[in-house]
């Protein structure tokens, strides 16, 4: 066996255990604030869907894509794997993923938002976002939402639908303030994205 053909086998072995256990975990994805999102994640890009490709994996998509705008990324990305079933359109999207072996992954609990779907704040808070990395943003439910403790975490407010449904906390960052403790923050000074 050829060491390319080696190292390809190698890497469709790897991808098909990421991807079984991202097919899993696809059905427990509880939602999460765009913040906690970016800093689970390895990298956070505006990119350009160029087109899909043929796959070297009969369980993954694979896709031609053209980095816009970097938020998180210590590397340049052209291509990017999905699930099958996780079908993206030509056009400019917020992606953010993780790094598989070397190879840029976006799994169903990750955020592939259209770009022109993102409010104007998230826009902005988008080069913000790390700043608020050291906080946990950690759901509520109910009355447990109404309870400020001061710690090292902010609530967002989950419905009985499992839906985020916090709008304050949609347009705010969780940011460390005195002594460790996180709080959300608003910025309402103009910001712009670079």
């Amino acid at each position: 066996m050829s060491m390319s053909a080696a190292v390809t086998l190698a890497l469709l072995f790897f991808l098909s255990v990421a991807l079984n256990e991202q097919v899993t975990e696809g059905c427990t994805c509880l939602p999460e604030h765009p913040q906690q999102q970016f800093c689970e994640s390895d990298f956070v890009i505006r990119a350009q869907i160029i087109q899909k490709v043929p796959s070297i994996h009969p369980l993954l998509t694979t896709y031609e894509i053209q980095t816009i705008q970097r938020f998180k990324l210590s590397k340049g990305i052209q291509v990017i794997y999905t699930p099958h079933g996780m079908n993206l359109n030509n056009g400019d999207y917020l992606l953010s993923g993780h790094f598989s072996d070397g190879v840029a992954v976006v799994n169903l609990c990750d955020r592939v938002e259209p770009w022109n779907n993102l409010s104007s704040v998230q826009e902005r808070y988008l080069n913000l976002y790390w700043m608020g990395c050291g906080c946990k943003i950690s759901p509520c439910f109910g009355k447990s939402c109404l309870i400020e403790i001061l710690q090292k975490k902010c609530l967002v407010r989950i419905n009985d639908s499992l839906v985020l449904d916090d709008e304050e906390a949609l347009q705010s960052i969780c940011l460390p303030g005195n002594a460790g403790f996180c709080t959300w923050h608003k910025f309402v000074r103009n910001y712009k994205s670079s």
